[in-house]
């Protein structure tokens, strides 16, 4: 056999062995499920436990700066303004890389968002936790809010 034949097969051959050896490490590092939607790791094995939480927001800042709930879960969320300037309530999305199917970005529903309140004035929400779990940022989306202290809504 000539050489230039075996070489073009010796490449072939290592081409080959390349495309098969990635396939199985993109098999075995994925976590999809069957279907092919999100599956991230979840750290305490608890989802959807419904939660209720009230927060205050003053011209400072929010009270208590730090939520915690569980993944997937119904939260019913009363926020309160005990400032003298207009405050809201928005989540901010989570980068989320990862092997696990889900999107490079996680972030709460539409429904999770409490336009700016008027001072005294009070709104409650019901909205599902993201599937995802981490630390996502909270603050007021009011125009005069850019100084006001965020707070953070740990998914776990």
């Amino acid at each position: 056999m000539p050489t230039s034949t075996i070489t073009s097969l010796l490449r072939h051959g290592l081409l080959l062995l390349t495309a098969s050896t990635l396939c199985l490490a993109c098999a075995s590092s994925d976590a999809r499920s069957d279907d092919g939607t999100c599956t991230p790791d979840d750290a305490d094995g608890i989802i959807s436990e419904p939660a209720t939480l009230v927060v205050t927001v003053t011209d400072s800042g929010f009270s208590p700066k730090i939520l915690t709930t569980q993944n997937t879960s119904d939260i019913t969320l009363t926020l309160q303004n005990d400032g003298t300037t207009p405050h809201g309530f928005v989540v901010d999305c989570l980068a989320t890389p990862n092997t696990d199917g889900c999107p490079l970005e996680s972030c709460f529903s539409e429904d999770s968002r409490i336009a700016p309140l008027a001072p005294g004035e009070s709104a409650t929400i019901t909205f599902e936790t993201p599937l995802v779990e981490g630390i996502y940022t909270f603050r007021s989306d009011a125009a005069a809010d850019t100084e006001l202290g965020p707070g953070q809504f740990i998914i776990q």
